[in-house]
């Protein structure tokens, strides 16, 4: 094949974009001149910049998050109680995944438990820490789904290399017999000491059997859950609907 060499600037940004370089190919002319040591680092560290921010882009998108959430707009309401096990500058650092310990976020809807689960994972995912968040529903179907297809094995060994795994909203639906089994298969074999896990749930732990459907298997998947967990309790109103109630009584009033 002919290749056509395309002239000046041009020619610059094709070869660069060629050699996979495009954090240089869109800034390499900002950069100033003084010496060819500075002018060089200068131009390796935009490349270094751009392959990093590209990397958490990768990072965010693989753990699957549902909407991204941050910690700068979670209000720590005095409604949230926060075991004495664990400090809130910890919960937010997430100094329990070191450790592979779980946090267990418990509460009625709406009380914003998703939200800090999603902020907590986000930011390991901008410190290069691999991560992953599924509904508890999703994982389920995601489990029988492989497993019908004679991939399970693959997919588990793909969450191996989780430091930390987000199950949100146990209790909206009764899982079915061999899903729910898989899923403890989860917690008691792939998890359980080896990861950490972060559980959402408007359930309490008495009430888990309805979800799971087995009480040994419940009670069994609870104590590996709580065995190096922190439970933090959501009580209060639905900050949703709070919120919704809010903007009809101002749209009323204008």
């Amino acid at each position: 094949m002919n290749y056509t060499k395309p002239e000046g600037t041009e020619s610059i940004e094709q070869t660069m974009r060629s050699l996979k370089l495009g954090g240089l190919a869109k800034e390499w002319r900002s950069v100033a001149y003084g010496d060819s040591d500075q002018y060089m680092r200068d131009l390796l560290d935009i490349e270094l910049r751009e392959r990093e921010a590209n990397r958490m882009s990768r990072m965010v998108k693989q753990a699957g998050f549902r909407v991204i959430k941050t910690l700068d707009n979670f209000i720590w309401k005095q409604t949230i109680d926060i075991p004495a096990t664990i400090t809130r500058e910890e919960i937010e650092t997430a100094t329990f995944v070191k450790e592979k310990e779980n946090l267990v976020l418990m509460g009625a809807v709406g009380t914003g438990k998703t939200h800090l689960a999603t902020a907590i994972a986000l930011n390991l995912c901008r410190q290069g820490r691999h991560v992953r968040f599924y509904t508890t529903t999703g994982l389920a179907n995601i489990l029988l789904e492989k497993q019908q297809r004679g991939a399970l094995n693959s997919f588990l060994a793909s969450l191996r290399k989780v430091e930390l795994l987000v199950l949100d909203e146990i209790g909206f639906i009764t899982l079915h017999k061999e899903a729910s089994e898989l899923l403890f298969q989860i917690v008691s074999e792939e998890c359980y000491e080896q990861k950490s896990l972060i559980f959402t749930s408007n359930l309490e732990f008495a009430q888990w059997n309805t979800v799971f459907g087995h009480d040994k298997r419940t009670a069994a998947m609870i104590s590996r859950l709580i065995h190096h967990s922190h439970v933090v309790v959501f009580s209060g109103s639905d900050h949703r609907l709070e919120e919704s109630m809010q903007r009809q009584r101002r749209g009323g009033g204008a």
